[in-house]
């Protein structure tokens, strides 16, 4: 069985598109969970997907919690013995999960991250991996506003703008919104590390499963559509979140993290 694990806040208008593509077409013989981590929305999110998606298995929180946290108590109340991480802005591609289920077959027994390969909206491609941050290549993206189509150097470096889209990738860390991973892997990381409330979690569990041997793997074969918000990129609350998050990181890691 395959667990699926969305946590959303106020997520209700993009619901529609995860659950419709993704209960659309289950291959044949497929166990498939989906667990919805509501933290404490105010939109209505849990009443429509308890009146449109049934089959969904919604936790209620009665207080705001951080992403780790969330994720991992959607996980401990999972049953799959394959873990999937998604965000409830993705869409799933005709034929996605069909590969999600055939690339956990066919790596059965083995230790790794999944990331897939993340589309815009517009089809066009999403830079959803990158090499760990260095306090050096922060400075560089915070200047040039977290463009990823900026032409520095360290910024294209930080962004592997030098890989091949089309090939499977050993890769230092991809973001959270989607991320795939036998349920062992992450049972032997911790999960998240909770001491996060939001940003750095999902480079932190990439560094440690690098650190643990586990190795983290860009695999094209599966591809999703994500509607990335960059809730940061502008100043506000979610920025200092995101600064705290980045000391926390350093402090923990080192300033100068690398792929073990």
């Amino acid at each position: 069985m395959i667990s699926l694990i969305t946590v959303g806040m106020n997520h209700r208008r993009y619901i529609r598109n995860l659950y419709d593509s993704l209960f659309s077409e289950i291959p044949i013989g497929t166990e498939l969970e989906a667990i919805y981590v509501d933290n404490c929305s105010t939109d209505d999110s849990v009443s429509f997907i308890r009146e449109h998606y049934p089959q969904v298995k919604i936790i209620q929180n009665l207080e705001p919690l951080g992403f780790g946290e969330n994720n991992n108590k959607g996980v401990r109340n999972s049953k799959g013995d394959s873990i999937g991480i998604i965000n409830p802005d993705i869409v799933f591609t005709k034929g996605s999960l069909g590969h999600i289920i055939d690339m956990f077959k066919s790596h059965d027994n083995c230790k790794y991250i999944v990331a897939p390969r993340l589309l815009n909206p517009d089809k066009s491609l999403q830079y959803s991996v990158r090499r760990f941050a260095t306090l050096k290549m922060m400075l560089h993206r915070w200047r040039a506003g977290i463009d990823d189509n900026s032409e520095d150097s360290c910024i294209k470096d930080y962004l592997y703008k030098d890989l091949d889209p089309a090939k499977t990738h050993e890769v230092d860390w991809a973001m959270g919104a989607a991320l795939f991973m036998p349920r062992d892997v992450y049972i032997q990381l911790g999960g998240f590390d909770q001491r996060y409330f939001l940003y750095m979690e999902d480079e932190d569990l990439c560094l440690r499963a690098w650190k643990q041997e586990i190795p983290v793997l860009f695999y094209p074969q599966i591809e999703l559509i994500h509607n990335h918000l960059r809730g940061s990129s502008h100043l506000s609350i979610n920025t200092w979140w995101h600064l705290k998050s980045l000391a926390l990181f350093y402090w923990i890691h080192g300033i100068n993290v690398k792929r073990k």
